[in-house]
């Protein structure tokens, strides 16, 4: 396993992590699923301890992931690692009476943070991140002055915003508050490097690639006629109009990357190795349900990095894609 700094920090981090958001297990609001289905508590302990055993230092997760049950499963797997590892969650999303919604006041950060905190068995979140604000949340309110008091208190180490589209980057860039930076960056997905990585690297703040398999779609698993259970997000994060644009636009990329069309592992670790030869990134955190997922993952941060020719060749399709330059499908 590899290391890199995580920003301003100063963390040395894998540049593989671990993404908490499937072992959650099923979560639902309104009647809308944001989960990935059951996924037996077993199966995600014995796949967390199997990505810590093969070097991977940083673990992602939210308070709203299962309800709760991701920051509970870290808990139960790495309490007696919490010394040697560390763990980032994040805040702001709720489900209230059966509604989603969002809430960024103090009193509820703080409250959720000692809840996390619970969960996690640890004593401090070594970082605390905004979960998806938009333009004006990041713009306004006393976000920063809130998390800075739970660091006064000790009760997280650094903070930061996980965002969704470049304009909610900019306007973290821009505010000057928060030390990591969590986004959406794949081979499908590089909007963020028009501005707000470039931006990222000359402000040293920390960056964390999430999303990077597109929910499988970048593991070559799927035909373009593939549909979800009830129970998994992708139902609806990745409906059948979606499946069909950029499940053959992943086939495209599988004969760049040389690899056989039934091989998903080598497309898998390519598909994150074209993440990490971008130096801006400090971790790519793809999430695993087994022991054999994190194996995969983690194998991505061994043997050579792409070729300059085939990032470049990949980032050429995505400008000369006006479907992808347009694309905003997932969370």
């Amino acid at each position: 396993m590899n290391y890199r700094i995580l920003g301003q920090t100063g963390l040395e981090v894998s540049e593989i992590g671990f993404g908490g958001w499937a072992i959650g297990g099923t979560s639902e609001a309104a009647g809308t699923q944001w989960g990935w289905g059951e996924t037996p508590e077993r199966d995600a302990i014995a796949a967390v301890r199997r990505a810590r055993e093969l070097g991977v230092n940083f673990f992602d997760t939210a308070d709203v992931y299962g309800n709760g049950r991701s920051e509970e499963v870290l808990g139960k797997a790495l309490s007696s690692e919490w010394d040697r590892v560390y763990v980032a969650s994040k805040v702001g999303n709720v489900v209230r009476n059966g509604v989603g919604t969002k809430d960024w006041s103090r009193e509820h950060i703080v409250r959720s943070c000692e809840a996390s905190l619970k969960r996690l068995k640890k004593d401090v979140i070594d970082l605390y991140q905004l979960h998806n604000p938009e333009v004006h949340d990041i713009q306004n309110g006393d976000w920063p002055e809130t998390l800075e008091l739970l660091q006064r208190q000790g009760k997280i180490r650094w903070y930061g915003v996980s965002v969704f589209l470049p304009e909610e980057g900019m306007a973290v860039l821009e505010r000057g508050k928060g030390h990591v930076m969590q986004l959406a960056y794949n081979a499908l997905r590089l909007e963020m490097e028009e501005s707000v990585l470039p931006l990222a690297q000359k402000k040293n703040v920390g960056i964390i690639a999430r999303v990077p398999l597109y929910y499988g779609i970048l593991a070559g698993k799927f035909k373009p006629e593939k549909t979800f259970a009830a129970d998994d997000h992708r139902s609806h994060t990745l409906p059948p109009e979606t499946m069909r644009e950029l499940v053959p636009r992943a086939d495209r990329l599988k004969k760049i990357a040389g690899v056989s069309p039934g091989d998903s592992a080598a497309f898998a670790q390519w598909s994150l190795k074209f993440i990490l030869a971008n130096p801006t990134v400090s971790t790519v955190i793809p999430g695993a349900r087994n022991l054999q997922q994190a194996e995969k993952n983690c194998s991505a941060s061994d043997g050579q990095p792409l070729s300059k020719d085939q990032v470049d060749t990949v980032r050429k399709l995505w400008w000369d894609d006006s479907y992808l330059r347009a694309l905003r499908t997932g969370l």
